[in-house]
């Protein structure tokens, strides 16, 4: 049960994928920054850092369309079936 992640359903937000998003483009700059100055080993701990952050970035981005996908998705069926209602009346 240790190596189990847990469910962040219930306390991701918009914010923090906003911070995320923040933090990849740090490591970004920090990234270009070393490579201008020739430091090879921080340029390669930094790339490997972007590189978790920004699969984690587009994970937490895609979760975020599909729920708001599926949000209007539901509020189309409810109304479809609203109107249905009101017809047969």
């Amino acid at each position: 049960m240790a190596d189990q992640q847990p469910s962040l359903a219930f306390s991701l937000r918009e914010e923090d994928l906003e911070e995320l998003e923040q933090f990849s483009a740090e490591l970004r700059n920090r990234v270009n920054t070393h490579h201008g100055n020739g430091r090879l080993y921080m340029m390669q701990e930094y790339t490997a850092i972007l590189a978790d952050v920004s699969a984690k970035v587009r994970k937490i981005r895609a979760r975020f369309d599909r729920e708001s996908i599926s949000g209007l998705r539901k509020a189309h069926k409810e109304l479809k079936q609203s109107a249905r209602g009101n017809e047969e009346e």
